[in-house]
């Protein structure tokens, strides 16, 4: 019986040793690969004419300009949106000439560079400031942030109320979403996400598995799909925004002061059974009749109420916020644009 273990036991030290190795060359191949891999998609994305690079300070950010219109929509993306440019850029072509898109995207967004600096709520205002300037675009500002972004929005508008005309939260983080925890295995968990994500952006795997397994979506971005394909490959996401998600949040709530800025929070509850079944239809191409009920039930809880309560209060310590609902998936302007459109033509209404 020991024989048979130690047997066992060699023949998998030996299978360890080998992946072990293979790994080694794997991140050296991929370490040597990473740049030339990112800026073979950023080649197609300039030919395109997605590409404006301008300084935000220590790196350079990309900055979409859609239009030239007097009123001005800075776009901020939520997390993991690494081909928001295009979606904002569908978006714009349905919108009257008199408004412009400004899609900016962060480091960890799009072909964005990278940063060394703790990415904060400070920073991350700070350096989208700084390159809308280089990038000639002048305030006053439209804020419109998608989902994690919406601290950053809270943040701006309190901190340069003279630079915002108006705010359109896109079922964006309020004060009602709760915190991440701070202690415990939830916080081991997620400081080795983190630590495991940095290693694979820093050697390159990030970038080969891009290559690798990103998918071309022409449903989704029709004539665009190209594009989206190689900004989805370019993408080296930004795990020290997930580290301080926390902190980031509380700097937004902390500067709060009610303004009587113009703004609009719009989300996405369900409000009927049909609503869930053409939003799963929107994502999946059809509809999964248990997991429609199961969202449906969800919307009704009396936590999901709770937390609309919270974020009435939130829309109210804003000021001069207006809630409305659109029932659709968490990316309200791609599914309904129309209804969306209408929102955003609402608001300039309100700032003429």
């Amino acid at each position: 019986m020991k024989k048979v273990l130690k047997k066992f036991f060699k023949v998998i030290g030996r299978i360890l040793l080998v992946l072990l190795i293979l790994f080694v060359v794997l991140t050296i191949i991929f370490a040597c690969m990473k740049k030339s891999l990112r800026q073979n998609n950023i080649d197609i994305l300039e030919e395109d004419g997605f590409v404006n690079f301008v300084s935000a300070g220590d790196f350079n950010m990309n900055v979409n300009i859609f239009g030239d219109g007097k009123y001005k929509i800075v776009a901020m993306p939520g997390s993991r949106a690494s081909a928001f440019p295009i979606e904002m850029k569908k978006l714009s072509e349905q919108l009257s000439d008199d408004v412009s898109i400004i899609a900016v995207t962060r480091p960890g967004y799009g072909i964005s560079g990278e940063t060394k600096k703790d990415v904060t709520t400070e920073y991350i205002v700070e350096s989208t400031r700084t390159a809308l300037k280089k990038a000639g675009v002048e305030a006053p500002y439209i804020l419109m942030p998608h989902s994690l972004s919406g601290p950053y929005a809270t943040y701006w508008e309190n901190k340069y109320p003279e630079e915002v005309s108006g705010v359109i939260f896109m079922n964006s983080i309020s004060s009602a979403d709760e915190e991440m925890p701070e202690k415990g295995i939830p916080k081991l968990m997620r400081n080795g996400l983190v630590a495991i994500g940095t290693f694979a952006n820093k050697t390159g795997w990030t970038t080969a598995m891009n290559a690798l397994f990103a998918k071309e979506d022409k449903d989704a971005y029709g004539e665009y799909a190209k594009d989206a394909l190689a900004f989805k490959k370019a993408s080296v996401p930004n795990f020290g925004e997930v580290k301080n998600n926390n902190i980031n949040m509380i700097t937004a709530w902390d500067s709060i002061q009610a303004n009587d800025i113009p703004k609009v929070y719009i989300t996405d509850d369900y409000e009927t059974l049909e609503d869930v079944r053409e939003y799963l239809m929107f994502l999946y191409g059809d509809v999964d009749e248990e997991l429609a009920q199961e969202r449906f039930e969800e919307t009704q809880s009396e936590q999901h109420k709770e937390q609309r309560k919270k974020l009435s209060e939130y829309c109210k310590s804003l000021g001069n916020c207006e809630e409305i609902n659109i029932s659709a998936s968490h990316w309200i302007s791609a599914q309904y644009q129309e209804e969306f459109i209408k929102e955003i033509e609402k608001l300039i209404d309100r700032i003429k």
